[in-house]
């Protein structure tokens, strides 16, 4: 049969329900032809589970069928939220008017009559899935819509709010503007809140002169008469920080808010006629200039209500424009006593204070100015100098970058230059300059200050030489990523290591020879032939840990891992008894070096508290000394472990199992040299 129905784009899921195998294999052959996903159920029950558990975008549904029939269960489906849209399409030999009827009262969406015709199926079906994809897009648009009427009614609310906020502002910046002085500003914030946003009383409380307690103010607002007598009872209270609502909004600095005063509240004081008032609700806002707190406003309602954010927000706001009134009122007072003030700072003031040309001149300087610079008054200072580039700095250059710069920044901040003084002495100086700008941007004058900073510069040279003495010195004995570790204050320092190898050596003979020298030649000789080992250490990239009378231990793979360890503690063992070796033919004396290696974790740290040393710790360590200790001199001896690491690049000559000090018998053997390929 031939498909003259196109397939869909997506493949639909359809669940075919029949008790009768060959009705389920027919229907489902022919729907999977025709590009639909089939799934198949024998019964009731079943149909039930996989509709829940996958909801179907169609039901092909069988009437006849044991346990539960077609219309009972369409009515379970009806009753799922999960399953009460998906359209159900009765299939049935039974075409008796009454049992079709039934089949729609129970929710199916249409009926299909055994023997049924194949395009009489599809043509049902693909209508059904049809009308359930635009019933899907409708509610989708009809969710869609009202989402966004909701957004729009949130908006236009938000708006209305936002208007009447703005407009509180409004009203109330202007009638802050237009108070003459800090109470009557006071005053007219009270009257605009109880008036515009519906408080019933409004008082405001201010430090006093001590600031130690709030009082009530001039300001005050009431909504009528009735409310004297809590002004009167006011009128005689002060509150220390923490007490009232006042005191405790004065000492948190943050508004508060309490929605009903009938149930109690610490420390109010005029809790009995506020009770016979009827005030239930109650809030208070500081007025701040910083950190300081200029005013508490504290507002009283008859009505309870809960904390309104959004007031909180537009009154702090309000608080802000009273703040910056108070802050203007202030600065006023401030501005003349400074215009008072500043000519006696500028003419006494320890450092030097000046206005310059953009071309090099003076235009105004002060007394230190002048005498930092060697001229006995600021007249002289000003009329000699007309080019400070040549004239002051020692590098002409320094000008051009201190113009640069103050073009860049507008300012400049510690800029430091050496100049040349009157008499010829060269000094170091800290400037502090900011360009002065008309209303264009164009450039009027430089104006700053400069400070003799000649004793700071040579203290900070001085302990430049002395940090670099004392670097230099701590990289003797430490490691060098141990030492930045250390100076980056770093309390304890220790690090496990999985792998290293550690190397142990000591002079033979050296006792006997000893006994023939002075002390001086002692530590002479000593000194040249561990520089040569410390020489070779830093050849192979191995670390010295330490010396000990005429012993000398090395380890290679840390404080920075790697991985040919015990190669290149092979090698430093190797340099170590040419070193001897060519020294004994050079100078006739007998002497060779005991040699022990061993390879395996430690673990390093530094200890000490004034005087520092980095250590190693570990069975490995342990081993290492025990190889030296009883190897023979002339020779090196190595692990088993080492010997592993090393034997495919390195000769060596087996000795055998001896016995070690603490870890019973060990087989051991002498390294003898490289490979050479």
């Amino acid at each position: 049969m031939m498909n003259d129905h196109p397939l869909p784009a997506t493949p639909k899921d359809i669940l075919i329900v029949d008790d009768m195998p060959d009705n389920l294999r027919l229907l489902s052959t022919m729907l999977t032809s025709y590009g639909y996903h089939v799934r198949k159920a024998i019964n009731g029950h079943l149909a039930l589970q996989g509709a829940q558990i996958s909801p179907p975008d169609l039901i092909l549904l069988d009437i006849n069928m044991p346990q539960m029939n077609g219309y009972e269960v369409c009515e379970q489906l009806k009753l799922s939220e999960k399953t009460k849209d998906i359209p159900v399409i009765f299939i049935s030999a039974l075409d008796d008017v009454l049992e079709k009827v039934k089949a729609f009262q129970v929710g199916g969406v249409d009926y299909i009559t055994k023997p049924f015709q194949v395009e009489e199926v599809l043509a049902r079906v693909q209508n059904q899935l049809s009308l359930r994809l635009l019933q899907s897009k409708l509610q989708q648009q009809a969710r869609e819509l009202h989402d966004r009427n909701s957004r729009l009614q949130e908006e236009i609310a938000e708006r209305q709010r936002a208007e009447e906020s703005i407009r509180f502002l409004l009203e109330t910046t202007r009638a802050i503007g237009e108070a003459v002085d800090f109470h009557s500003a006071l005053e007219v914030i009270l009257h605009q809140v109880g008036e515009t946003i519906g408080w019933d009383v409004g008082e405001a409380w201010i430090p006093d002169a001590e600031g130690t307690v709030l009082e009530s103010a001039r300001g005050w607002y009431a909504s009528n008469a009735s409310m004297d007598a809590f002004r009167r009872q006011s009128e005689q209270l002060t509150f220390a920080m923490n007490i009232g609502l006042p005191g405790r909004v004065w000492a948190s600095k943050q508004p508060e808010w309490v929605e009903d005063l009938s149930r109690g509240y610490p420390h109010f004081f005029r809790s009995q006629i506020a009770l016979e008032l009827g005030f239930k609700a109650g809030f208070g806002v500081p007025i701040l200039v910083g950190d300081e707190v200029l005013a508490v406003l504290v507002f009283f309602k008859i009505s309870s209500g809960g904390k309104d954010a959004r007031f909180i927000d537009v009154f702090n706001a309000v608080g802000t424009q009273l703040g910056s009134l108070i802050q203007r009122k202030q600065a006023e007072e401030l501005l003349r006593i400074a215009q008072e003030k500043y000519h006696s700072i500028v003419e006494n003031a320890m450092e030097g204070i000046f206005q310059s040309t953009p071309s090099g001149g003076y235009l105004s300087a002060n007394p230190a100015l002048a005498k930092l610079y060697g001229y006995d008054s600021p007249e002289e200072l000003m009329s000699e100098i007309n080019n400070i580039a040549q004239q002051l700095y020692v590098d002409p250059e320094r000008r051009l970058e201190f113009v640069a710069a103050m073009d860049t920044e507008n300012a400049v901040s510690g800029f430091e230059s050496m100049v040349c003084r009157k008499d010829g002495r060269r000094i170091w100086v800290s400037e502090n300059v900011r360009a002065v700008r008309d209303s264009k941007g164009n450039l009027i004058y430089y104006e700053g200050t400069v400070s003799d900073i000649t004793e700071r510069k040579l203290a900070q040279e001085e302990l430049k030489v002395q940090q670099e003495q004392s670097e230099k010195l701590l990289l003797n004995i430490l490691p060098k990523p141990i030492a930045e570790r250390l100076k980056a204050e770093q309390s304890t320092i220790a690090d496990s290591f999985a792998q290293v190898s550690v190397l142990f050596a000591d002079i033979v003979g050296f006792t006997e020879l000893s006994a023939r020298m002075s002390p001086t030649e002692l530590v002479k000789r000593l000194n040249v032939i561990f520089s040569h080992f410390d020489q070779l250490a830093e050849k192979y990239g191995v670390e010295k840990i330490k010396t000990i009378g005429d012993a000398y231990m090395v380890v290679g793979g840390l404080p920075t891992p790697r991985q040919d360890h015990a190669e290149a503690i092979a090698q430093m063992a190797l340099g170590m008894q040419a070193k001897i070796a060519k020294l004994c033919a050079e100078t006739g004396e007998k002497l060779a070096i005991r040699v022990g290696i061993n390879s395996g974790p430690v673990v390093a740290g530094v200890i000490g508290v004034s005087k520092f040393t980095y250590d190693l710790w570990g069975d490995t360590v342990n081993v290492a000394a025990r190889m030296e200790a009883t190897g023979f001199a002339g020779s090196i001896q190595v692990t088993d472990v080492t010997y592993e690491l090393l034997k495919d690049k390195y000769l060596f000559e087996r000795r055998g199992v001896i016995p070690v000090k603490g870890k019973g018998n060990m087989m051991t053997y002498w390294l003898l040299g490289k490979i050479v390929s």
